[in-house]
């Protein structure tokens, strides 16, 4: 069953947190409001929080890099930058 992690939008927007615990893995996939076919300036940056809080960029999702799986345990969070419609989802 597939579940929204960060609403399609054309604003600045960051997701809440996702944990992904020790030995389970996370698919995630950029959407767009149009369906499966996302816009070429699509960009998702995944974000790894680190023990003091703070989000480092770990990898992106993208037109050209639409799915990813996740297998490192960790708290993560989705966000984009205004401009292009794009959201993330994981099924």
């Amino acid at each position: 069953m597939a579940t929204e992690i960060l609403a399609i939008g054309t604003t600045a927007a960051s997701s809440s947190d996702v944990t992904v615990s020790s030995g389970s893995t996370l698919t995630v996939c950029l959407k767009d409001a149009a369906g499966a076919v996302v816009g070429s300036g699509a960009c998702v940056e995944i974000q790894l929080k680190a023990d003091d809080d703070e989000y480092f960029t770990v990898a992106p999702l993208s037109a050209s890099k639409l799915a990813l799986v996740i297998t490192g345990a960790g708290t993560y969070r989705f966000t984009h930058r205004a401009g292009t419609s794009c959201g993330v989802f994981s099924g």
